[in-house]
């Protein structure tokens, strides 16, 4: 670490106050935001034993007097914070050994949520949100990604759910491996291999002996890694053994992955990873799974960025008329700088046509892309 930790203890953190600072663990990893609520003695217990550390900076520049903490009506409720929650919560539900099940389907719950309150929003997370470890914020994204293609399958809101769940704990098994790949710039040992092989199987355990018992959860963590030609794993399914419905946990698994950036690569770009799902041509998942995939998400998913032939640099924001026009809220122009406010742009004119998409940490960007919504983020 090259900022000085502290070890937390239990009297560090108080039961229903917002943190102080955020929380790492030993390796500096980020686990648990500045201003999470720890609702209760057991969260905190699971906290502590995962190894808890604070910067001393943070720590020390909060020695004031707590405001009063107001709860949210829930029509004010930002998709995005919803989110973020979810991923504070989920980092402390995945260390549950037993009863997990009520827990998780809570931050079921809180991503429908999500998606209902703005579903071009929640979609947005995926490249707007920043700060959760990477197997965390993976989970969460797949998660979303369910949760938009479910519905748009029309599926029962049951097994809508089942799904999600599926997505937040499809890796219990390997949450500290994936944290560990996500920095290994050297190829994958032996062991780490097998690990990797075996990991459905091992997370379907865990998560039994802490009291899943749902079918299609247990079936969906399973087989997430599986194709529909046989090389998938752990039991090669093939055909009609692979159901379509769970398909889509392993095509959203697929696209997280290779929209985050790791230590080895940097991050594929979004039309990349659609020119890969259609060049697949059915390899991984049907082809009407493909499809619906592409067709929820467009050529411009909300959260990118992207430049406009005027050379106005904003944020997509939602869907157009047409799969290449997005509607964007512009931000900034490079001799202007940024704008008092955004400008609601249409993509579909010629002026305002997408010129590029630009990366996330691109120099021209200096503008928060989720204030573009204009949720209560207070």
């Amino acid at each position: 670490m090259t900022e000085e930790f502290i070890k937390l203890r239990a009297k560090d953190i108080e039961v229903g106050k917002p943190l102080k600072g955020s929380v790492y663990d030993s390796n500096g990893t980020f686990l648990v935001k500045q201003g999470f609520i720890i609702k209760s003695e057991d969260q905190l217990d699971r906290l502590i034993a995962r190894g808890a550390f604070g910067k001393k900076a943070e720590l020390a520049a909060d020695e004031v007097d707590e405001p009063t903490v107001t709860p949210e009506r829930i029509k004010d409720v930002s998709p995005f914070k919803l989110l973020e929650n979810v991923g504070n919560e989920l980092t402390l539900a995945l260390t549950k050994t037993d009863n997990i099940a009520a827990e998780i389907m809570e931050l079921v719950s809180d991503i429908q949520q999500a998606c209902q309150r703005d579903a071009h929003a929640a979609i947005a997370s995926l490249f707007v949100l920043e700060g959760s470890s990477y197997p965390i914020k993976h989970s969460v994204d797949v998660a979303v990604l369910c949760a938009i293609l479910a519905k748009s399958r029309a599926l029962p809101l049951a097994e809508q759910n089942s799904l999600i769940a599926a997505s937040l704990t499809m890796n219990i098994a390997m949450i500290e491996l994936q944290e560990e790949l996500y920095r290994q710039e050297s190829p994958l040992t032996a062991a780490q291999k097998e690990a990797i092989q075996q990991h459905p199987k091992q997370s379907v355990l865990i998560l039994r002996n802490a009291g899943v018992s749902d079918a299609l959860w247990l079936k969906a963590v399973l087989a997430h890694h599986e194709t529909i030609t046989g090389t998938g794993y752990p039991n090669g399914l093939t055909g009609s053994q692979y159901p379509k419905d769970i398909q889509l946990i392993s095509l959203a698994d697929q696209y997280c992955a290779r929209l985050s950036p790791r230590a080895y690569r940097d991050p594929l770009l979004h039309k990349g990873i659609l020119r890969e799902i259609l060049l697949d041509q059915g390899k991984t998942v049907e082809q009407d799974i493909a499809g619906l995939f592409i067709k929820e998400l467009g050529f411009y998913p909300p959260g990118l960025l992207v430049q406009l032939a005027n050379t106005e640099i904003g944020v997509v924001t939602k869907r157009g008329d047409r799969p290449d026009s997005p509607i964007v809220h512009a931000c900034s122009k490079p001799q202007l700088g940024n704008y008092g406010a955004p400008k609601e742009r249409n993509t579909a004119l010629e002026s305002f046509k997408i010129r590029k998409i630009l990366a996330s940490n691109d120099a021209c960007v200096t503008f928060e892309r989720r204030h573009v919504w204009r949720f209560n983020e207070d």
